[in-house]
């Protein structure tokens, strides 16, 4: 009789199967000869990679980034102190991740800060923006929206805020300056230079929530402060929520700044100083009570009155409080020597409202821009309060009512707000 053995190698062979189990890999060794089949199983212990919930980055004093380095969205990122981009470090943020700040003043506070010669890439996207917030915040990557299960707008003064620095020209005696709201004496917070296009990197979809508190001299920094940046660098969609001082401060420098929201800070929402000579455009702005100004505008603080910017502000919205009496002069500010042209400016919910002071190279006949002056374009009020109340703290305008200025009901300026609509403000007032 014959023995019939059927096999489909008439030899040793290796056959791997896989596992639905992590960590285990089984390999199986089949040996087939013309009389026996031996198998021998054995299993491999693979090891698994667990993504910690958060990591922390400093130590409460100052961290300094001089490489390159990524911080992911698998996890959340707790910065501790002063996180310090120097010259010839790259910080690149991922689309999505959410950093938060520890709490603490002066010496103690937290700030993420992108010196001269650093790079900052935070770009996240309408779908997956990246936000700046606060340790307090319960905010975590199950809210898809990023909106905060305990935070709300009126918190305020939390952690420091986020500071870019570059070597674009600003209105300064030297040409350079050391940054308002940290100790100073370090080489890391000067800014300014002669480079007008350098690049600090880019945020675009990025929401900065809960900064302002006290950093430096009894100094408060902004939810955004640029300091000699110049058009290389990518500035838009950005939402600013919650500041206790201004909400974007610039001093000097040349950056673009896109489809800006400003929502409930405290001092200032758009604050320009020392020749700022970039463009904002497409920006709204949502005031609390309490807040101070829409615009506050400086000229330089060159003493040549050389480095002289010329800044372009257009499409802008301002959204008061309805009833508002704590505040009434919030509609802008412009002294100090400011050189440049507002244009397609809407003022809503703002019964009661006044300018706060236009007294400064104010041009009524001028339709250009140039050095040492001072340009008004289109701007319309929605409201019940003459243009005689809301010109009444202005001293360069002659007459209760310039040929640029005139009260509406249905607007033709101001921003385009749909393009906001990933923002944590448009989602809780626009919706």
């Amino acid at each position: 009789m014959k023995n019939k053995i059927y096999s489909l190698i008439a030899a040793s062979g290796i056959f791997l199967i896989s596992c639905e189990k992590d960590p285990e890999t089984v390999y199986e060794t089949i040996t087939v000869t013309e009389t026996v089949v031996v198998t021998e199983t054995v299993t491999v212990e693979v090891p698994t990679t667990t993504v910690p919930e958060t990591e922390t980055v400093g130590g409460g004093g100052i961290f300094f980034i001089d490489d390159s380095q990524v911080w992911t969205n698998d996890r959340i990122w707790i910065m501790d102190g002063k996180v310090v981009v120097r010259d010839g470090g790259v910080l690149t943020i991922q689309p999505g991740t959410i950093v938060k700040a520890t709490s603490g003043q002066g010496v103690d506070a937290t700030a993420l800060v992108i010196a001269k010669g650093g790079t900052l890439f935070a770009d996240g996207t309408a779908s997956e923006p990246i936000v700046f917030t606060d340790i307090a915040d319960e905010l975590s990557y199950s809210n898809t929206n990023r909106i905060s299960p305990n935070r709300v707008f009126t918190d305020t003064g939390k952690w420091g805020g986020v500071i870019m620095l570059g070597q674009a020209t600003v209105g300064e005696d030297g040409g350079e300056d050391t940054i308002e709201g940290i100790a100073t004496g370090y080489e890391w917070t000067k800014y300014g230079g002669s480079l007008d296009a350098d690049s600090s990197g880019s945020l675009d979809y990025v929401s900065i929530r809960h900064s302002g508190t006290q950093l430096g001299n009894g100094d408060e920094i902004q939810g955004l402060t640029l300091g000699g940046v110049g058009s290389g660098t990518n500035v838009t969609n950005v939402e600013i929520v919650g500041s206790d001082d201004d909400g974007i401060e610039i001093f000097g420098g040349t950056v673009n700044v896109t489809n800006l929201t400003i929502w409930g800070q405290r001092d200032d929402a758009i604050d320009l100083d020392e020749g700022y000579s970039g463009t904002i455009d497409n920006a709204a702005v949502n005031m609390k009570a309490g807040g101070d100004t829409v615009f506050e505008i400086d000229g330089t603080e060159d003493g040549t009155d050389v480095l002289d910017g010329q800044f372009t502000v257009k499409n802008v919205t301002y959204i008061g409080v309805a009833g508002n009496t704590e505040k009434t002069t919030q509609l802008g500010d412009w002294k100090s020597g400011a050189s440049g042209t507002m244009e397609n400016i809407l003022y809503t919910v703002m019964d009661g409202q006044a300018f706060k002071g236009i007294h400064s190279n104010y041009d009524a006949t001028a339709t250009e821009n140039a050095k040492n002056v001072l340009i008004f374009k289109n701007f319309e009020f929605v409201t019940t309060t003459t243009l005689a109340a809301i010109f009444a703290n202005t001293t360069d305008v002659t007459g209760s009512a310039p040929a640029w200025a005139s009260i509406v009901s249905t607007p033709t300026v101001g921003a385009d707000t749909s393009v906001m609509s990933w923002t944590w403000w448009y989602q809780e007032t626009q919706q």
